[in-house]
C-alpha cells in the first residue's frame, strides 16, 4: 500500500513541477510538428514554388483564388513570388551534399527561413494562409494523382507528334546545364555513356549502354511545342538509378523502386504519395517531384518562362 502511495505521490509531484516550468524553458515546438507529411507539406516540400511557379492552368487559378480568399495585394503576391524562387534555389544549391543528414538539415532551416518572412510579410492573415495552404494541397494531391493518371491513360490511345507508348508526361525543373541545349534524367549511366565516361559503368550493365549519344524528345501540350534529340548530359533531378522509363522485366530494367508503375518517377511518388517515406535513393526529403531538368533554353523553346515549372512529355525511345 505504502508503495503505490509513494508512487502516486510522485506522479503528481512531476506533474506539478511540469506545469510550474518558466515559460522560457519551454520546448519549442513547431506549429506543425504533430501534423503528417500528407497533412500539411508546409515546411517539407516547396509549396510555394509549385503553387506560384508552374505553369500550369489548374494551379494558376487556384493562385488567384489564394489572393482572392485571403485578400491579399498585388505586392504581397509578388513578395511570396520573389520567395517561392528563393525557396527553391536555395534547395537546388544544398541538393547535391554529400551527407544526406547534412542536406536535410539545410533544407529544414531553408524553410524555416521561408516560413519567417511569410509571417512578416502576411502579419495576422498568417494563420489564415497556413490553414488556406493545408485545405489546398489535399485537393492538389488529389486532383493531380486522378489528372496523370487520366492524361497517362488518354496518351496511349492518341496519335500526334508524341504519341508513343515510351512517352510518359513528368514534372519538368530548370537548372544550368553544361550547354545550351541539354536534360537531366535520373539515370547516371546515361550520362556516363554520352560523355564516354565507360570506367564509370559496371561491366555487367555496359552492354545496355554501348551505343551513345543518348537523346529524349520533350513536348509541352499547352504551347504544342516540343524539342527534338535533346542530349542527356546530366542526372538528376533526383535520383541517379531510377531509369524508370525501363520496366523491371526489360532487357535493360529498372534498378530501383521496381514496384512504382512504369514512367512514374520515384520522386513524383515520394512527393504526392509518401513513397519511400518522402525521400529519394540517397535519403533526401524530395521538396518537389521533378522527373526530369531542363536548362532554360529547351524550356524557353517550349514556351516556358525562365525557371518556370511545368508538365512536359518526355519520350525516351533512344535511351537504354
Amino acid at each position: 500500500m505504502r508503495r503505490k502511495t509513494n508512487s502516486l505521490l510522485l506522479a503528481v509531484f512531476l506533474v506539478l513541477a511540469v506545469a510550474f516550468v518558466p515559460s522560457h524553458f519551454a520546448l519549442a515546438v513547431p506549429s506543425n510538428a504533430a501534423l503528417s507529411n500528407e497533412e500539411d507539406p508546409w515546411g517539407q516540400k516547396e509549396v510555394l514554388n509549385y503553387l506560384l511557379w508552374t505553369a500550369d492552368e489548374k494551379l494558376e487559378a487556384d493562385v488567384k483564388k489564394l489572393q482572392s480568399d485571403l485578400g491579399l495585394t498585388d505586392e504581397q503576391m509578388e513578395k511570396l513570388k520573389e520567395l517561392a524562387l528563393q525557396e527553391h534555389q536555395q534547395v537546388v544549391k544544398t541538393k547535391h551534399h554529400k551527407n544526406t543528414a547534412v542536406f536535410n538539415q539545410n533544407v529544414n532551416e531553408i524553410f524555416a527561413g521561408i516560413d519567417k518572412e511569410v509571417k512578416v510579410l502576411l502579419g495576422k492573415k498568417y494563420n489564415e494562409f497556413r490553414k488556406w495552404i493545408k485545405a489546398w494541397w489535399k485537393d492538389e494531391k488529389t486532383y493531380r494523382l486522378n489528372w496523370l493518371a487520366e492524361k497517362r491513360k488518354k496518351a496511349k490511345e492518341e496519335i500526334g507528334i508524341m504519341a508513343t507508348d515510351d512517352r510518359e508526361l513528368v514534372y519538368a525543373t530548370q537548372y544550368n546545364g553544361y550547354t545550351e541545349n541539354e536534360i537531366a534524367l535520373p539515370d547516371k549511366y546515361v550520362k556516363f555513356a554520352n560523355l564516354g565516361r565507360w570506367g564509370n559503368i559496371p561491366d555487367t550493365i555496359e552492354p545496355y549502354y554501348k551505343n551513345p549519344p543518348y537523346t529524349a524528345n520533350v513536348y509541352y501540350e499547352p504551347t504544342n511545342k516540343a524539342v527534338l534529340d535533346v542530349l542527356v548530359r546530366e542526372v538528376g533531378p533526383w535520383n541517379e538509378d531510377d531509369n524508370y522509363w525501363d520496366a523491371a522485366d526489360d532487357a535493360n530494367p529498372r534498378r530501383k523502386f521496381t514496384d512504382l508503375a512504369l514512367g512514374e518517377p520515384e520522386a513524383e511518388a515520394a512527393y504526392f504519395r509518401g513513397y519511400n517515406g518522402g525521400k529519394d535513393q540517397f535519403g533526401r526529403t524530395v521538396t518537389n517531384p521533378a522527373g526530369v531538368d531542363l536548362t532554360p533554353q529547351v524550356a524557353a523553346k517550349l514556351g516556358l518562362g525562365y525557371l518556370q515549372n511545368a508538365w512536359v512529355w518526355v519520350r525516351y525511345s533512344d535511351l537504354p
